[in-house]
């Protein structure tokens, strides 16, 4: 018995006949003498006991290049002028905005990484719609990073005035980089401070200051928004909803009162609460403003005697309305969050803020207004106290700048949350093992069903039971080259036992094991000759 080298952890290719000295030897299935895993079209999976199992030669491929995949994209036709880019760079000579580039990334306000259809910016100025990417545009340029999932789709999606990066390959420049290479020394790079946080914004800057360039805040408009116009989808105003204590395990006051004792021990007066999931947890409030994802869009201060809620109250019904008045919290309006900033600030007012979470423009305007309360209270010595954060570096004048408390609170399921999982668990199983069943019978049956065919009876027998809301995320169905070399790994593995490789060979649908059975099989100690 052999362990698997870690040259052979490295891209493999199939040849058959290749010589034992130059080429690893391993004895797995070949897929020109085994029962194929379909039959007439049709997603069956079929093992047999009785089969040969010959040899199949493997060797390391690091001496193969590969074409990229725009070689294949030459005789596209040269797009129409971009319309949109167009429109956006004739915003850049405007008063008040003087930039050369302008940046648009994939996040909201509250740097989420699934957003409501409204904040899809950078799907609506360049056409790529995948979920990863970021936008740059200049007064010539156009160029859009994304990573490994994406680069088909992107090929497909952008037209010939978009540059498409491949994020992650060799050579290939980061946003910051390029920015350094194409413009002239000194200039100016706009973005949203909504749309970054605070660290990245300050990555940014720095990287960008390099080359003697400008990072300009754009506080009163974004200029995607400017030319999407009317056609631009309306925010969700779906109504939010109380999530119940039997399912939380400990009301808003307990929470409240908790997160207030690490507010004194930290020296803080109040903290800002961004991340969507946090503000949900906090307050034991579900909504739907994200896709798949149960938060809605607000903002949260909580101070050492109140809290206020900055949300759209068109989506706050009776209920949640008492519900957050038993809780002693207000609401305000969402959009007022960077004039109540200004107001604490100007009371001397010393917040927690997470940079890593907490929006560029929140973290500014604190930072600025903080700075016009020390000066005009003349008082040296508050100007030149600071707390730092757990590292002992310098968080800023009269801030507490660290990682937001209620991340780690959250973190810390108690026993209704331990057991609502287990539950919701045990229902899912539930529903798959109806599936399961019901995809056997329509496969003996000779059914012939696609991938959204088979997905859609999944959502089908989810969404029976109860509690059922939604899904966490669209079923991603099908099969892939590694997936099959799997199957047909477990066959070999165990040839007597057909029932447990149909049993993983059916979960990889859900890609649910996928993962676990790579890991498993790349470290597992098999016969190489």
């Amino acid at each position: 018995m052999y362990s698997l080298p870690s040259q052979a952890m490295r891209p493999l290719s199939l040849s058959p006949c290749l010589t034992r000295s130059s080429y690893l030897r391993f004895r797995i299935l070949s897929s020109l003498s085994l029962p194929p895993i379909f039959h007439n079209s049709q997603t069956r999976l079929s093992f047999s006991k009785n089969y040969t199992r010959p040899h199949l030669f493997i060797r390391n491929c690091t001496s193969i290049t590969a074409k990229p995949s725009s070689e294949f994209n030459r005789n596209r036709t040269q797009d129409a002028p971009d319309e949109k880019l167009r429109a956006l760079r004739e915003l850049f000579s405007r008063p008040g905005v003087n930039i050369d580039a302008y940046i648009i990334p994939s996040q909201d306000a509250h740097q989420s990484e699934f957003i409501a259809e409204c904040y899809m910016r950078r799907a609506y100025i360049s056409g790529f719609t995948g979920s990863a990417g970021t936008a740059v545009v200049t007064k010539d340029k156009a160029a859009l990073w994304t990573d490994g999932r994406y680069f088909l789709q992107a090929e497909k999606q952008l037209s010939s005035s978009w540059i498409l990066m491949r994020s992650g390959n060799h050579g290939v420049p980061t946003t910051f980089e390029w920015l350094n290479d194409v413009l002239a020394p000194g200039g100016r790079v706009g973005i949203d401070p909504f749309l970054f946080s605070s660290d990245a914004a300050e990555e940014l800057k720095e990287a960008i200051a390099k080359k003697n360039h400008e990072l300009v805040y754009l506080y009163d408009l974004n200029l995607v928004d400017v030319i999407w116009k009317e056609s631009r989808p309306k925010p969700p105003n779906k109504p939010i909803r109380v999530h119940a204590l039997k399912y939380a395990g400990l009301d808003v006051a307990s929470k409240l009162s908790s997160l207030r004792s690490d507010l004194v021990d930290a020296g803080s007066s109040a903290i800002v609460i961004s991340m969507l999931d946090e503000i949900a947890w906090l307050l034991n409030l579900r909504g739907s403003d994200v896709p798949h994802s149960p938060v809605m869009y607000a903002y949260l201060i909580v101070e050492m005697d109140r809290a206020k809620l900055f949300v759209d109250d068109s989506k706050v019904t009776p209920d949640v309305m008492d519900h957050l008045k038993n809780a002693g919290v207000e609401l305000r309006p969402y959009n007022s969050i960077l004039s109540e900033i200004k107001s604490l600030a100007a009371q001397g007012a010393q917040l927690w803020l997470d940079p890593s979470s907490v929006n560029a423009a929140i973290m500014n305007t604190y930072e600025i207004a903080i700075e016009k309360y020390l000066t005009s209270n003349n008082n040296k010595k508050s100007k030149t106290k600071m707390h730092t954060d757990t590292t002992g570096q310098s968080g800023g004048p009269a801030g507490v700048f660290r990682t937001s408390p209620i991340a780690f609170s959250k973190a810390v399921k108690n026993s209704a949350e331990l057991e609502g999982m287990l539950n919701s668990h045990l229902r899912d199983a539930a529903a798959l093992a109806q599936f399961w069943v019901w995809l056997e019978e329509e496969i003996h049956n000779g059914a012939k069903l696609t991938e959204v065919d088979v997905a859609d009876k999944l959502l089908e027998f989810r969404s029976k039971q109860s509690g059922f809301l939604d899904t966490s995320f669209d079923t991603i169905s099908g099969i892939s080259t590694s997936e099959i070399l799997i199957t047909y790994l477990l066959a070999y593995l165990f040839p007597f036992e057909p029932d447990l490789c149909r049993f993983f060979a059916l979960c990889t649908i859900e890609r649910s094991y996928l993962g676990l059975l790579i890991h498993f099989f790349c470290n597992m100690e098999v016969s190489l000759w």
